[in-house]
């Protein structure tokens, strides 16, 4: 069976299949599916999950003893197994086509894998897997679509999303789904107390007359140093809560230490732009940055922004916009 991405979570309050395949290359929208699978799964006694992750030394013949032995405490487990950079090999290949002649009933299999090119589509493992279960693709949401997808995403968090207002998110966020997933986000962290029109989200995201929370990631990851401190006094002046700006790095240090990763497999500037669908006004910031910064350099950086929180909630005394200050000029070197 064949699923679009918002035909999952019906699919899932109905029934769980043996087997599922995510397919694609949006990031966002793949971990939202993987998530209503595992809360899906939990709820129906699926307590245990075992993940196993691309890592080149592993000996897919093990895939088949711990598929098919009983564990100690007779828990039904979700099993997710990580294809997303290379497909199964021969042996793992052959295991999965086993597998799915005879599924095994205490266990979901979830497979996490890129785009499913021709060659992979006619695979027998594919095809007999495919037949035991359910292949959701998740291609990038078409402009008409993205109004739908904000609403459901506002859901999430309690917000009701007025569909005026979600057209008007979606011309602001031109397609780019993590920018419109920061601007809900950053919605929430307000607590609105009513519904969310499109006097709401203009006075939050598109008053040309004030800078934005956006504003403020651009320069920053661009390396602007003089703007960049500009543009948070600004924000300080406009009475920004300094949690939203601290949300505001941390959300955009997370993405970009996934960049870098993949620059440091072998993926390409191009590539990584077209996958990660970052518009061109963006490219040669995230370039610049990614050019100074790894993965691991990242991962500091977010250890820093850890302490600005303990500040900002007064677990350690400080200056919140200091620190915040500090914390621009240590990523301008």
């Amino acid at each position: 069976m064949k699923l679009t991405y918002f035909q999952l979570e019906p699919h899932l309050a109905r029934q769980l299949a043996a087997v599922y395949i995510f397919s694609g290359d949006e990031l966002l929208l793949k971990q939202d599916a993987l998530s209503l699978l595992r809360k899906a799964a939990r709820k129906a006694g699926f307590s245990g999950r075992v993940r196993i992750p691309p890592e080149a030394g592993f000996d897919w013949e093990q895939l088949y003893s711990l598929l098919y032995s009983t564990p100690l405490l007779a828990e039904k487990r979700l099993f997710e197994l990580d294809f997303r950079d290379s497909g199964p090999n021969k042996a793992a290949a052959k295991i999965l086509q086993e597998y799915a002649k005879n599924p095994v009933p205490d266990i979901i299999l979830s497979l996490d894998t890129g785009k499913i090119d021709s060659k992979t589509a006619k695979s027998a493992w594919y095809q007999s897997l495919e037949k035991a279960g359910v292949v959701i693709s998740l291609w990038p949401i078409p402009r008409e679509q993205l109004p739908q997808w904000m609403i459901q995403r506002a859901r999430k968090y309690k917000l009701s999303l007025q569909p005026d207002a979600a057209g008007l998110l979606a011309d602001y966020v031109e397609g780019n789904l993590t920018a419109a997933a920061q601007a809900i986000e950053k919605i929430y962290l307000l607590q609105p107390q009513k519904p969310v029109d499109i006097e709401l989200i203009q006075n939050v995201l598109t008053d040309e007359s004030r800078f934005t929370l956006f504003d403020f990631i651009d320069s920053l990851i661009a390396g602007d140093t003089p703007r960049t401190l500009h543009v948070l006094e600004a924000l300080r002046a406009e009475d920004t809560e300094p949690v939203l700006v601290l949300w505001g790095i941390a959300r955009e240090l997370r993405l970009l230490a996934d960049y870098a990763r993949r620059i440091r497999e072998g993926c390409t500037y191009e590539q990584l732009f077209q996958q990660q669908r970052i518009f061109p006004r963006r490219q040669a910031a995230v370039r610049r940055f990614l050019d100074r910064f790894s993965a691991a350099d990242c991962r500091g950086l977010l250890v820093h922004a850890a302490e600005i929180d303990r500040v900002i909630k007064g677990a350690v005394k400080g200056a919140a916009w200091d620190c915040l200050r500090l914390f621009c000029l240590r990523l301008a070197g």
